[in-house]
């Protein structure tokens, strides 16, 4: 290659190196922005509120209870009277809890019953029920899904409704649960059984029925006309019922009133929705700003790649210039000796 093609290959080879690196920097420049966009997508993401799920204890209400009243009722809401009668009263709604005095029952069907009697009653129970199975082990009660119930029958759902139902007072009775229902056998239903001896075990093929307690509960409301006292920061201390209709039994007594707290359901489960729809946003919201950093990141990795290639190139021109100034000196090294001899 003579001087001047050398040096024609050497000026575009400057030029193409200018080039890619005039790429370069424009690759670079985009990058930059991309981290910036970046940068902003991460401030507004810290920027989001968290939602936080509420607690059931910060949802609480105060509910006034009438003391020495069987029925156990409360009031729920009241309001003053402005005129008539009554006028300087309140209208007052009381509400109570009662038992619905109705036991049911439920045959297991193909049930198959295991026992073994000692002297205090059955020391082992299981009613396999299908592919249910409950278990009563007086030497592992902790594993037990069924419970034995010999005193305070008051403490479990329904056993009272269905005692009375039956006319009897005492008893021992075994509990197992399904669903939420308790469901009740008691020993002597059991005794009456007619259990047969299978390798070593007494056992009931057959048809067996559990007394249960269906709608366990039921709130009846009343609406009175009454005297109230309130203390000086308004907690109501009295009641005189003067007025009631629904239960006259309570017309001209004096109750006095004991505050509590509980949970308000209501407004938790209000406070509930609004945090699962507050929730929904807030993932929404997460979900765009992650899609948009994939993006961006992928463009930015596209742009690596490219930059990568200019690199590739501009070592590749940098060696080729090299090897071409090396000729050119060769060249004008040869010349200049070749005048001064």
């Amino acid at each position: 290659m003579g001087l001047a093609a050398s040096q024609a290959r050497f000026l575009g080879l400057t030029a193409r190196k200018s080039n890619v690196e005039y790429q370069g920097q424009q690759i670079n420049q985009q990058r930059v922005a991309l981290s910036n966009e970046v940068m902003g997508l991460y401030r507004e993401y810290n920027n989001l509120d968290v939602p936080v799920p509420p607690a059931v204890n910060d949802y609480q209400k105060s509910v006034y209870k009438l003391d020495s009243t069987y029925e156990g009722y409360q009031i729920d809401n009241f309001t003053k009277i402005l005129d008539g009668e009554y006028a300087g009263y309140y209208d007052v709604t009381l509400s109570c809890e009662k038992e619905i005095a109705k036991a049911y029952t439920y045959s297991a069907k193909d049930s198959v019953i295991t026992a073994q009697k000692g002297s205090n009653g059955y020391s082992y129970l299981n009613f396999q029920m299908g592919t249910e199975s409950y278990t009563y082990d007086e030497n592992d009660p902790d594993n037990s899904t069924i419970t034995k119930i010999t005193s305070d029958y008051e403490k479990y759902q329904g056993l009272s409704t269905i005692m009375n139902s039956q006319g009897i007072t005492s008893g021992t009775f075994y509990m197992y649960m399904k669903n939420g229902v308790a469901y009740y056998t008691s020993e002597n239903d059991l005794d009456s059984t007619a259990f047969e001896t299978v390798d070593g075990k007494n056992m009931y093929y057959g048809t067996y029925t559990f007394d249960y307690q269906g709608a366990q509960k039921t709130i009846e409301n009343i609406q009175a006309k009454a005297a109230l006292t309130q203390d000086s920061s308004g907690r109501l201390m009295s009641i005189q019922i003067l007025d009631c209709e629904d239960a006259s039994d309570l017309v001209g007594n004096t109750y006095s009133i004991t505050t509590g707290t509980e949970n308000d359901q209501a407004a938790y489960e209000d406070a509930m929705n609004e945090y699962n729809y507050q929730k929904q946003l807030y993932e929404r919201e997460v979900e765009k700003i992650n899609q948009k950093t994939e993006t961006l990141q992928k463009e930015d990795r596209s742009l690596e790649m490219e930059l990568n290639q200019l690199d590739t190139e501009q070592k590749a021109i940098s060696t080729e210039m090299e090897s071409i100034s090396k000729v050119i000196e060769d060249t004008i090294n040869s010349v200049f000796k070749t005048y001064n001899s």
